[in-house]
């Protein structure tokens, strides 16, 4: 199992940091525009951007149409889902090796699931992307049983080897963190944060899932630099020669992003997925 817990291209390169987009990300921009961008304007600006790869969720309507603009332009593909049963994984692992998926990420079942079914479904769905080489990563994520620290901590302990795809923000906005040291958010994160294999760029305040941070300065985003580098830190202890850590600006469209009443959004998500990037650099560097 070990070989499968960080992605690896297979070249003797230092471990190292790779950032990308997700489609959902992508939806409605540019900013309040009556057209939306195509798929290949969408792409292009990826690549422009110096994005390596993009994150889907594909269906049998757009599997061609996505994975040939993504050839296209050079951009990686990695592919999420959320099972509810080992046939969901299985379904999702064909066509990841069908389309020459990088790794696949998980948002297992809801809150109500026991541990018991939850520990079974991502141990016999790992087995299934590890026996088709490839990782499998099980994403904290609201309305998921991961959607809490303490359900995750459950999961970890029946399942030890588990690997995260941390999508911090769930855990900010339901457990109402500020940043504050008494909150001792790092140290109730530590286990999760030891086994992180992948990330999601999105920042909540502690009151909504995903607020502006104008230039990275704001409190909000500096706390999430400390957990993202604490997170990269345990990543790097035991990285090897052509590990890779895929770090995924993931900046959803309304009604995820706030809005007037009007529907009109407040904040340019293409700008600010461009600083979690950024910051994400940051963190690397600094853990």
């Amino acid at each position: 199992m070990a070989a499968f817990d960080r992605l690896n291209d297979g070249s003797n390169d230092a471990p190292r940091l790779r950032v990308q987009q997700t489609f959902w990300g992508m939806i409605k921009l540019p900013m309040n525009a009556e057209t939306e961008w195509t798929l290949d304007e969408k792409f292009a600006r990826c690549k422009d951007a110096g994005l390596e790869g993009v994150e889907c969720w594909l269906s049998d309507d757009n599997e061609k149409e996505v994975t040939e603009a993504l050839k296209r332009y050079g951009l990686r593909l990695a592919l999420g889902h959320r099972p509810f049963k080992l046939e969901d994984t299985q379904k999702l692992i064909e066509r990841a090796v069908r389309v020459g998926a990088d790794y696949v990420m998980a948002q297992p079942a809801d809150a109500y699931t026991s541990v018991d079914v939850v520990a079974k479904l991502v141990t016999e769905g790992r087995k299934v992307a590890n026996d088709a080489g490839l990782c499998y990563f099980v994403e904290t994520h609201r309305n998921n049983f991961t959607e809490t620290i303490p359900q995750t901590l459950a999961l970890i302990e029946r399942v030890p080897e588990i690997r995260i795809t941390a999508d911090l923000s769930h855990f900010v906005v339901v457990g109402e963190f500020y940043g504050w040291e008494a909150e001792r958010a790092h140290e109730r994160m530590l286990p999760i944060l030891e086994r992180v294999s992948h990330i999601h760029g999105r920042i909540s305040n502690g009151e909504q899932v995903q607020v502006d941070c104008g230039d990275g300065s704001t409190p909000w985003a500096r706390f999430f630099v400390k957990l993202w580098a604490l997170a990269m830190q345990n990543w790097k202890v035991g990285a090897g020669p052509g590990d890779i850590l895929p770090f995924s600006s993931e900046l959803g469209p309304p009604r995820y992003a706030i809005t007037t009443p009007g529907g009109q959004e407040i904040s340019d998500r293409w700008e600010q997925g461009l600083l979690m990037t950024r910051l994400a650099k940051e963190a690397w560097e600094s853990a």
